[in-house]
């Protein structure tokens, strides 16, 4: 029994001297090889490359949404009404609207004859000749005006063009007496100072929607027109929203342009005459006129908005100045690149600026100013 017992003892310390000397193995991938993964590990990575695949399958599928909401848009071939004569809003600009921000409104003013049609022709003469139509030889005989209203055009790269009937226009006297406001004829018995006031409306307007605003003269200076510019800032109604009541201080970028200049219009002297004359007349003024558009290689934001664009009529003066074309390219490359400040406390798309427009147009057929003005008219 003894011998048993010690033999059991010896074979167990064998036995655990085995143990302890048993070599240890140390396991090493292969190069080029993965390693082993978890189940654990493999479901929390497939988790993860899920997660990624979510994200960016989200983004991608709000791109494509706002991809296909931007090709559904018809591309415009020609312009369309906004606005008719009687100030009534168009339906039809909407359709071609897009619902995105990134987008500039460039309005146009002046008298009958200057130009306008003309400069707002050239300006999207890159898309497609002739988009705003100008007076014929018909047009001149008879004193009419071609453009009646708002005319409407948006380019591919979201720029929105207004081209406006004239102001004072002699050939809208036979309507501007139905155009009160829809109040008793008695308030605005003379035609003329109703004419007078449809365009400081259309004015206002335009002071209240665009960003820019082009307004086209074909001589140096008329101070009534200057003093018209001055009353439709007055009576610009403010930029309010109807959920909060927030008030902006909206003023467009306004670019005195020149048009049909001759030579004697570009020497340097009376240039410096010009500017002078409009940076004292619109000192206190709080629309935008020194944004630096204008006919400087350099953009200047302290620069008078100050445009000449030469006759067309003398092709030996060309020599002198620069071509009517480099002109037009320099004037659209620093309207594109001007300060665009937001009309309104919220942001604008270009579908709900069409909204906010009809929104203007009521508040200034509405307003109290406009009213009160067309009354104190001698």
């Amino acid at each position: 029994m003894l011998s048993t017992s010690k033999d059991s003892d010896f074979k167990e310390e064998n036995r655990t001297l085995k143990i302890v000397e048993r070599p240890t193995f140390i396991l090493k991938t292969r190069e080029g090889e993965s390693r082993a993964i978890s189940p654990s590990q493999r479901n929390g990575n497939k988790n993860f490359f899920r997660k990624d695949a979510e994200i960016s399958s989200g983004t991608s599928t709000k791109i494509q949404e706002s991809i296909r909401s931007l090709s559904t848009c018809p591309e415009m071939t020609a312009c369309t009404k906004l606005m008719d004569k009687t100030m009534q809003l168009i339906e039809n600009p909407i359709d071609y609207l897009h619902d995105q921000q990134d987008f500039l409104v460039v309005g146009c003013l002046g008298t009958q004859g200057v130009g306008k049609s003309t400069i707002m022709s050239l300006l999207t003469s890159n898309y497609m000749p002739d988009i705003f139509q100008v007076q014929n030889l018909s047009n001149f005989e008879n004193g009419t005006n071609c453009t009646n209203g708002i005319d409407f055009f948006v380019t591919k790269n979201r720029v929105i063009y207004l081209d406006t009937q004239p102001i004072f226009s002699g050939s809208l006297i036979d309507y501007s007496a139905s155009f009160d406001q829809k109040k008793a004829s008695v308030d605005f018995v003379n035609t003329e100072f109703n004419l007078e006031l449809q365009s400081l409306q259309f004015a206002a307007f335009l002071f209240s929607v665009c960003h820019v605003i082009l307004f086209v003269q074909d001589w140096f200076v008329d101070p009534n027109l200057l003093r018209f510019l001055q009353t439709a800032e007055m009576l610009k109604p403010s930029s309010t929203t109807i959920m909060d009541q927030e008030y902006v201080e909206y003023y467009p970028h306004l670019v005195f342009l020149h048009n049909k200049a001759e030579l004697q219009d570009f020497k340097p002297d009376t240039i410096d005459k010009i500017k002078k004359f409009y940076d004292k007349l619109f000192s206190t003024s709080k629309l935008q006129t020194h944004s630096g558009i204008n006919m400087g290689n350099c953009s200047t934001e302290s620069g008078l908005n100050l445009f000449l664009i030469p006759s067309r009529t003398n092709d030996e003066e060309k020599i002198f100045y620069e071509s009517e074309k480099s002109l037009i390219d320099k004037l659209r490359t620093k309207i594109y690149g001007v300060t665009r400040n937001p009309m309104t406390p919220s942001v604008l798309t270009e579908k709900s600026w069409f909204h906010y427009v009809s929104k203007v147009m009521e508040a200034i057929k509405k307003s109290h100013l406009s009213s009160d003005y067309g009354r104190l008219m001698p």
